[in-house]
């Protein structure tokens, strides 16, 4: 059985590109309290891998964890 390399990153981002893919691309999102993104702005900092995208990731696998511990 040959060794798999598991890059976790990777992973990460694969799976917050699929939860944003369920989204409309030209859906609008608020960030803190006056700067408005696109679906599709999110997805592009994601798969650039830029410190924005990187924020991005974290805070998708927090709400991520939140879901998984059913906490309310």
């Amino acid at each position: 059985m040959k060794n798999k390399i598991f890059d976790l990153e990777e992973e990460k981002k694969k799976l917050v590109l699929a939860r944003l893919n369920t989204l409309r691309p030209e859906s609008k999102v608020m960030l803190g309290g006056s700067k408005e993104v696109t679906v599709h702005e999110l997805m592009k900092h994601v798969e650039d891998g830029d410190e924005f995208g990187k924020n991005i990731i974290k805070a998708q696998m927090k709400m991520f964890q939140v879901l998984a511990s059913g906490a309310r």
